[in-house]
């Protein structure tokens, strides 16, 4: 009977969210763990409801959801956010941290050992990328390092950081950790081995083609560098990437591979 009742209080936080807010999506990942995203960037917005107060990660919305958020969160816990992490210092990350400070929330820097959090710091995406495994949901929040909804960006740590930060993320937790990116739906380990492996090779072909004197224009259009990139498109979206976004992806990741040639 208790669990019954926990299962249909949950059901009807749940429903109540989704009724009260047209603008922020909520996904129950248990009791104490929601995940929340909003129109404008889809960044992926942890929830983490511990003993030591409300945690709430990488709170941006879209500037304009930022008060609908808050309503959200209220309508999910019946309690104000107490404190806030950030993944990473972009915008699309930070962008609502002022508005919850505001508020009263405590913006947490540095290295965290509490909440029940495990804290690990990588160079990636940006030279400080920080990695969160929240045990009691056995979930892993890991910023703009791993995205399923976009290409990959390590231009900040080059491959060898890539590398490094996969390593890291998969150390924590186990096969059954719900791994959540930057952008994109949730995933497990296994989509972020693939997503390392399909890197690597897109990497590794790009170098290749421009050993043999491709140009920008001409890499974008060989049929194995289309194929690399529809790797990184699991929900079949299209257009995936625009053209100057495909043009840029080529530019920087040569970038990358110049600068591990000094």
């Amino acid at each position: 009977m208790k669990l019954f009742k926990t299962l249909f209080a949950t059901a009807l936080i749940l429903l109540s969210s989704a009724a009260f807010s047209a603008n922020i999506q909520v996904q129950a990942v248990s009791q104490h763990v929601h995940i929340l995203s909003g129109k404008d960037y889809g960044t992926n917005i942890g929830l983490f409801d511990t003993p030591d107060g409300l945690v709430l990660i990488d709170p941006m919305p879209g500037e304009p959801y930022l008060a609908e958020l808050e309503k959200t969160i209220q309508t999910i816990y019946r309690k104000p956010v107490t404190h806030i992490i950030n993944t990473h210092a972009h915008a699309d990350h930070t962008g609502g941290n002022a508005f919850f400070a505001s508020r009263g929330a405590q913006l947490v820097t540095g290295a965290i050992n509490r909440f029940d959090i495990t804290h690990r710091v990588v160079k990636s995406h940006t030279g400080t990328d920080n990695i969160y495994y929240y045990k009691p949901g056995n979930v892993i929040f890991v910023g703009d390092v791993f995205d399923t909804s976009w290409h990959p960006t390590f231009y900040a740590g080059g491959v060898a950081g890539f590398n490094q930060a996969i390593e890291t993320i998969l150390s924590l937790g186990d096969e059954q950790s719900l791994v959540v990116p930057g952008h994109g739906e949730a995933a497990n380990k296994a989509s972020l081995r693939a997503f390392r492996q399909n890197t690597l090779d897109w990497v590794n072909m790009v170098r290749t083609l421009s050993k043999q004197g491709l140009s920008v224009e001409q890499i974008m259009a060989d049929t194995r560098a289309v194929e690399l990139v529809a790797r990184f498109n699991p929900q079949g979206k299209s257009p995936f990437l625009p053209s100057k976004a495909y043009e840029r992806f080529v530019q920087r990741t040569l970038q990358v591979i110049e600068h591990e040639l000094l």
